[in-house]
């Protein structure tokens, strides 16, 4: 017989002991995998008692031991399955790979680099032979911080900000500054310099305009027509449950077009009963 066929006596067992003892114990007595023990529960619609839900600290923990320590031995800190602490590092993206422990010359090395903004992180990363989950993770572990601009903001330009902000665009104060635009717009936002965007409002005739023509020509054309993005034509059209002249003739389209005059004329047909 197949171990992929299950016999009454297992199907009682799991029914009976699963919800109290998990997959793990339940898989060693029936001396099955837990993957297959956790599938065919799913499949019988059996579920664990007292599902415990994971907590942030506990989350933080598996992504700060998982590259050193082992899914055993982590469980039983969580006092959880190791089968559950493996599923958690992978919803989580933490590689499965055992990370090798860190010497004081590495050490040294990020504590000297990691706050150097002028080092590249690629760099750092390629010198230690490291991935990148692995040099920030560590990082914080020796609570070294890297800084996130290579621009150190003075009184002069702060003020030049903030009182130019609400008057001219962004990238006109970083010419002015010599900056970035990202840095001026990020510098900007982090103070609560936040510019409302002007919203031009849609008027009647460019309504009218868009259900005339978007059944006949493309979006690229109307947008030119009305000095909008191409973006703005289609929200619009898809509001106002306009189709494209590229999907006006597609079988389903067509279709759905019917019903829905079918409807309108039953209901119309019940209006003037």
């Amino acid at each position: 017989m197949s171990r992929n066929n299950w016999t009454k006596k297992e199907i009682q067992y799991l029914k009976k002991y699963y919800p109290s003892k998990g997959a793990e114990e339940t898989a060693k007595h029936l001396g099955r995998s837990v993957k297959a023990v956790i599938s065919k529960s799913m499949n019988l619609g059996i579920t664990r008692q007292a599902f415990r839900h994971w907590n942030v600290w506990e989350e933080n923990y598996i992504k700060r031991h998982y590259s050193d320590r082992k899914p055993s031995s982590i469980a039983r800190t969580l006092k959880r399955s190791s089968h559950a602490v493996s599923h958690r590092a992978k919803v989580l993206g933490v590689s499965t790979e055992r990370g090798k422990k860190w010497l004081e010359d590495e050490k040294d090395y990020l504590l000297k680099n990691y706050p150097d903004k002028t080092v590249p992180f690629d760099e750092i990363c390629k010198h230690l032979n490291r991935s990148p989950h692995a040099v920030h993770s560590y990082a914080k572990y020796l609570k070294v911080r890297r800084p996130r601009h290579d621009h150190e903001w003075t009184k002069e330009e702060h003020e030049y900000v903030e009182k130019n902000y609400k008057k001219k665009r962004f990238k006109d104060i970083a010419v002015d500054l010599g900056l970035s635009s990202d840095a001026v717009v990020l510098y900007a936002n982090r103070k609560g310099m936040l510019r409302k965007s002007h919203r031009r409002l849609w008027t009647e005739q460019e309504f009218d305009y868009v259900r005339k023509h978007y059944a006949v020509d493309t979006a690229e054309d109307i947008g030119n027509a009305l000095n909008r993005s191409v973006q703005a034509i289609r929200q619009c059209a898809g509001r106002m449950g306009l189709q494209s002249k590229e999907n006006w003739n597609k079988q389903a389209n067509i279709e759905a077009r019917v019903r829905k005059f079918k409807i309108w004329n039953e209901v119309n047909k019940k209006k003037k009963e």
